[in-house]
């Protein structure tokens, strides 16, 4: 709930402040240490909200049964089919890490 009224409060200053007239008032608070910790939470329940629900995905739709029944006699590719899921969210996950540590963080 912290998170998502930091957000609500940031949408509502979107609107109050003179950012039409003056970018500078944007650019201090983007660059700002208390913006840069929010967003960094925010990210990181968004985050853990999607893995969530992408492991749900996977618990329903890469099970030998369900596999089995779309591709009958394939039962034996779920593991397989789990594995490069799992790999694919890894990548996911390393990528987005990179960018924002590096490109957004490293910025203080």
């Amino acid at each position: 709930m912290i998170i998502l009224s930091y957000v609500l409060l940031v949408m509502i200053s979107y609107y109050l402040k003179p950012y039409e007239t003056n970018a500078l008032v944007w650019y201090v608070d983007i660059h700002t240490i208390e913006m840069k910790i929010f967003t960094v939470l925010f990210l990181v329940v968004m985050i853990t909200h999607a893995l969530q629900g992408l492991k749900a995905i996977e618990d329903d739709y890469f099970t030998e049964r369900t596999i089995g029944m779309f591709l009958p006699g394939f039962d034996n590719l779920a593991k397989i089919l789990r594995f490069l899921y799992r790999g694919f969210i890894l990548l996911v996950i390393l990528v987005l890490s990179y960018v924002v540590v590096f490109s957004y963080l490293m910025e203080l």
